[in-house]
């Protein structure tokens, strides 16, 4: 594919009066990829246009074959190619960091001054960020305890593209409305004022401030519903799980009254022997048990027979 030896690139950086140019003088191969190509053409005729019968697997076996000997074909091709473009980018390699290291003097000496410029700008942004932030302590008023200064002050204030006059005229400008928005959210009845005052505090978003509170409003509302939901289903699972209640005693059927027993009349007649002492104490037993209207008469002593 190509002839035997060095492929040479060479390059060299001047410094003409006037402009800085790189120069170099491009590789040139020296082949016979031509020859080459007609010797490929030669050699895949036989393959091209070749047809298989899918059902034959003879014909299916050579056709493995065939795929083979294409590949032997294109080793050695893609060998050498690989061969050339490793020769080719060698010089190329030590030409890139030649160059690089050439160009890494630039970015050093760049990086020396850079260095200091930005500690320059770093020290001006600090000082103009000090005089503005006095400025809004000295007219903010009752908004200074408030809304912080981070939340008015604006980069481009820092930048020295923009004139410190103007920096402080636009700073009390947008003090003043700030101080209105305040003003407005003071008259207002708010649910929740701390938290929207704060939200307004922190991103000066009137609008977003009376969001914020519409949108706690309906946390709230939500809140509200998801706990009565709750109770209710608590209420019903307490209900559910109640123990039965025990069952009242059946009333006891009133026992019939027995019927009193008729009160008689009796008569009662008896003698007894004793002494008068005795007769009165049988007397008296008597009318203790109520039997009335008998009375003891003396009948005689009792001689021995």
């Amino acid at each position: 594919m190509t002839e035997e030896g060095t492929i040479e690139v060479t390059a060299e950086v001047i410094e003409p009066t006037d402009a800085l140019e790189v120069t170099y003088t491009p590789a040139v191969f020296s082949d016979n990829l031509a020859a080459l190509d007609a010797y490929v053409d030669q050699q895949i005729e036989p393959y091209i246009g070749a047809q298989l019968d899918p059902n034959d697997y003879e014909t299916i076996k050579m056709g493995s074959t065939c795929m083979a000997d294409l590949n032997k074909l294109k080793a050695p091709i893609e060998a050498e190619r690989k061969r050339v473009k490793k020769i080719y980018e060698a010089p190329l390699k030590e030409f890139e960091a030649r160059v690089k290291a050439i160009t890494a003097k630039i970015d050093s000496a760049r990086a020396n001054i850079k260095e200091q410029v930005d500690e320059a700008d770093a020290n001006f942004k600090a000082q103009r960020r000090e005089t503005l932030a006095e400025e809004y302590a000295g007219c903010a008023g009752p908004i200074a305890d408030v809304i912080p200064f981070a939340a008015i002050l604006e980069d481009k204030w820092l930048n020295r593209s923009t004139n410190e006059v103007k920096a402080v005229n636009e700073l009390y400008e947008k003090v003043e409305k700030a101080l209105k928005g305040y003003n407005t959210l003071q008259t207002k009845e708010l649910a929740h004022k701390d938290e929207v005052v704060k939200h307004y505090a922190d991103t000066l978003d009137l609008i977003g401030a009376l969001e914020l509170e519409d949108q706690l409003n309906e946390r709230d509302r939500q809140m509200a519903e998801f706990k009565a939901a709750q109770e209710a289903a608590e209420a019903v699972k307490a209900e559910r799980t109640a123990p039965e209640p025990a069952p009242e005693p059946e009333p006891v059927p009133d026992q019939p009254t027995a019927a009193a027993p008729p009160v008689c009349r009796w008569s009662l007649a008896m003698e007894f022997q004793g002494t008068e002492a005795f007769a009165q104490q049988v007397a008296a037993t008597l009318k203790g048990m109520g039997i009335t209207g008998a009375s003891i008469k003396f009948a005689g002593v009792v001689t021995d027979e």
